[in-house]
């Protein structure tokens, strides 16, 4: 379904599309901020599904939000030529909607033994401080979900992290704000496929050499199999706090 042109030559979503557009402003607010908001937004896009969702819904459907939407793209440069394929994908992704765009590329490398899950999140933290201080605090908006939101907590669970299990995933924490964290994936695949919008798969997050990938893939399904409401309720334990 194309989205429809309303009398204002604002895009009108479909039914999934305006569902979630509800919710991200609902979301936005909880996290503190009140919309429109006047500093630019700077969306955290991979290339992949669910942040490819999130770009969609602000740059398109989110202007209750925000009118100045700038995709973020950091390019680790881990798998050669599908690392710049996907930083190509994001750049004409943002030409698409109007948004602008921000590549970073990074060099650095995890030291032995080291994690590079680990590594690759503090390196994108960092990025994403500092372009939002160079716009003066903007807003860096990150499409955690609520599937992420449960494999956290049940890893926090499984490795001892007793006292980090009931905070999860925070909606805000720092330059950063998920508002995607009460939407599952499926949700998002629904709403990419309504708007007829493809999206890139990193290789790296079925890599079974990551832990939280075999998680993922084996443990998750499981969960859900025998117990369908189970993201839910794991999300449901205590409500994320920012204190």
């Amino acid at each position: 379904m194309k989205p429809r042109k309303a009398e204002s030559a604002y895009p009108v979503p479909g039914p999934v599309g305006g569902r979630l557009a509800r919710k991200l402003v609902a979301a936005v607010r909880k996290a503190g901020l009140e919309p429109p908001l006047a500093s630019h937004i700077l969306c955290a896009c991979s290339g992949g599904a669910d942040s490819v969702a999130l770009a969609v819904l602000l740059a398109r459907y989110g202007r209750r939000v925000g009118a100045h939407v700038v995709l973020l793209h950091v390019n680790h440069g881990w798998r050669g030529r599908a690392s710049d394929a996907d930083e190509a994908f994001v750049k004409k992704l943002a030409a698409r909607l109007g948004a602008g765009f921000v590549g970073r590329r990074l060099k650095e490398r995890p030291g032995p033994g080291d994690s590079w899950e680990a590594h690759a999140r503090d390196l994108r933290k960092a990025v994403f401080r500092r372009e939002s201080e160079r716009r003066g605090g903007a807003p860096v908006f990150t499409a955690h979900t609520a599937d992420d939101q449960a494999e956290t907590r049940l890893w926090r669970l499984f490795t001892g992290a007793f006292a980090e299990l009931g905070r999860g995933i925070l909606d805000r924490h720092g330059p950063e704000v998920r508002p995607l964290l009460g939407v599952r994936r499926s949700e998002l695949r629904v709403f990419l496929a309504e708007e007829k919008q493809r999206w890139r798969e990193d290789a790296s997050n079925a890599d079974r050499r990551f832990l939280r990938a075999q998680m993922r893939q084996d443990l998750m399904p499981v969960i859900e199999r025998l117990f369908p409401r189970a993201i839910d309720a794991i999300n449901h334990l205590a409500p994320p706090t920012r204190s």
